[in-house]
């Protein structure tokens, strides 16, 4: 059973994050033009470089990030690049899901902007954590039921009041490599990962 490693947002230096998605193009050799073969896939891939360490600290990252290995260990990566909210109330799906990118939410602040385009929440929890992107900005009705639109889309089904994680965003990485390891002058501790969405 794969080990799920969880590290501080704190340790992050900079990070690369992008959607991949599983299309090919094709170009005709008569007429030019590029066909385009969307196969459905969408996931999340990050490259994420962590601050220098020393000591200590620099060997417990060291060893949280060798817990990961070349794709056994999972990392619950909370996105630091990811504005966290401080919603008190909690938010669910208000009909269940089948899959695809519209889904109808429930528990918003009734009357107000629920999210904002490019904003990001996250849905199940553990080994089934899917990170989502807004698409478009929502606002709540009067009910405080608001319909999002979000990328990449849901494959799965999903039953109504699934709590979706909009305060803190989560996404489950899974190395795409080992992880390596820069030791320079005075012992410093310099550490990337590159990873992709555990599905």
């Amino acid at each position: 059973m794969s080990l799920i490693v969880e590290l501080p947002r704190t340790w992050v230096a900079g990070l690369e994050r992008r959607l991949a998605t599983a299309t090919s193009q094709t170009q005709s050799p008569f007429t030019g033009t590029m066909e385009v073969q969307d196969w459905g896939g969408e996931w999340w891939e990050y490259d994420i470089a962590f601050a220098a360490q020393s000591g200590p600290l620099a060997r417990s990252v060291s060893a949280a990030l060798t817990a990961l290995g070349s794709g056994r260990g999972l990392l619950l990566f909370a996105d630091p690049a990811i504005a966290p909210k401080s919603l008190a109330q909690p938010i669910t799906l208000a009909t269940p899901i089948a899959g695809g990118n519209v889904v109808q939410t429930q528990g918003w602040p009734p009357g107000l902007p629920a999210v904002a385009s490019g904003d990001f929440i996250s849905i199940g929890a553990g080994r089934d954590t899917r990170l989502h992107q807004i698409a478009f900005d929502a606002t709540a009705d009067i009910n405080g039921f608001a319909t999002l639109t979000i990328f990449p889309a849901i494959r799965t089904s999903l039953p109504a009041n699934t709590r979706l994680e909009v305060n803190q965003p989560q996404v489950l990485l899974r190395p795409t490599g080992a992880v390596p390891t820069r030791i320079e002058r005075a012992a410093r501790h310099r550490f990337t990962l590159s990873a992709r969405e555990a599905i």
